[in-house]
């Protein structure tokens, strides 16, 4: 069983529980990340397990020092120029977030107008697409946390890629509990602080050959986020281009190393039974998926609609200060509506999976929503091996 370092527990889908191990793997003594040649050989070959990881054949991927918004802003930023015209795949309070970046740095953003409780139909994006043949970049979100969404990562980017649009991937809140293919994929963004599991600070991302060919021509003047500057002096020269947090990369390569370890396919596994596991739960607790359907809720978090009466805050205080387990609400629209459940990474286990739905199932019975704590933990342990 996984040792944490506090007996109170993030169910949340992000930032989520470190464990013990993870914390000690940054116990080491401090190094010059700009001087140390081993650092700077650390750093490369943990790029090569990001590669293995993300299934990335060709193309270049880099670590870059901030939260995952850091990889966002840098994705857009950098492919932006003014008067681009860029579709929204807007199915989701992150996917529909992709226009203000895309404001921010003079594009125009085509929003889809999409269904916030269903997956994306490629079909649309096709349609979309053609009608839009001047659209130069698509934005996509693979899980859209807030409304518990997954999106059909290998379908979009094929349909994408067929009418020569660069794709951006916002794939934080899905790596490592599902397969992600790098292919038909111009940027990729990832995070620290969701399945991986380690502190927020660190951003992944992945570039394409044929991103570089737009990044030269949109000139991005910054220096923070300009991936041409880490191409320039990570490559070529063999520096970073400012100080790396060396304890955070420490974090990270242990991270990896538990995921080769159990291999990705147990992994991936893993956090399909931990989504059937956290549905019989709701189920059982006759509460409402916020997803249409089952097949679009994600592997990494469930998102439920709050029942009648029961309020937001409440609910998540009680669970927290009484029993221990944070839970989350959710953002935008959904704000006040919706109750979230994280199950990636560590998160997704049968242990974790019976702390959750019992802080949940006593918090709701405490504020008046009667339920059977039994029958809740009976659904989680039968689908969940």
């Amino acid at each position: 069983m996984v040792k944490y370092y506090t007996d109170e527990i993030l169910l949340t889908p992000g930032p989520t529980q470190i464990p013990l191990e993870i914390y000690q793997s940054m116990i080491t003594k401090a190094k010059n990340t700009d001087l140390d040649e081993d650092f700077i050989n650390f750093y490369n070959n943990l790029r090569n397990k990001l590669k293995n990881l993300l299934n990335i054949n060709k193309g270049d991927v880099y670590i870059m020092l901030g939260e995952a918004m850091i990889g966002l802003e840098t994705a857009i930023s950098n492919t932006v120029a003014q008067g681009d015209k860029v579709l929204i795949i807007d199915n989701g309070v992150y996917g529909d977030g992709f226009k203000d970046l895309v404001k921010m740095y003079k594009g125009v953003p085509l929003l889809m107008g999409l269904d916030w409780r269903k997956s994306a139909d490629p079909n649309d994006i096709d349609r979309a697409l053609e009608k839009n043949k001047d659209v130069d970049i698509v934005t996509l979100v693979h899980c859209d946390t807030p409304s518990g969404i997954l999106n059909d990562l290998s379908q979009v980017s094929k349909v994408v890629k067929s009418h020569g649009a660069l794709l951006i991937v916002d794939a934080v809140s899905s790596i490592a509990t599902t397969e992600v293919s790098f292919n038909n994929i111009d940027i990729l963004i990832g995070g620290s602080q969701k399945a991986l599991n380690i502190p927020a600070g660190l951003t992944i991302i992945a570039v394409s050959d044929y991103a570089w060919e737009k990044i030269k021509k949109t000139e991005y003047q910054g220096y923070y986020m300009n991936l041409s500057l880490w191409k320039e002096m990570f490559d070529y020269k063999n520096t970073f281009p400012y100080t790396m947090n060396d304890t955070l990369i420490y974090a990270l390569d242990a991270s990896l190393n538990n995921l080769f370890k159990e291999g990705l396919e147990s992994v991936y596994e893993r956090h399909s039974l931990a989504k059937k596991a956290s549905l019989k739960a709701l189920e059982a607790l006759n509460l409402e998926l916020y997803p249409e359907k089952e097949t679009y809720s994600s592997p990494s978090v469930t998102a439920f609609l709050l029942p009648k009466g029961i309020k937001d805050k409440e609910l998540r205080e009680l669970t927290w200060k009484k029993y221990g387990v944070m839970i989350a609400g959710s953002w935008g629209k959904l704000e006040g509506k919706v109750a979230r459940i994280g199950h990636m990474g560590y998160q997704a286990s049968l242990n974790n999976l019976l702390i959750a739905y019992s802080a949940l199932s006593r918090s709701l019975n405490d504020l008046g929503y009667n339920n059977s704590t039994t029958n809740v933990l009976g659904a989680i342990e039968e689908s969940f091996p």
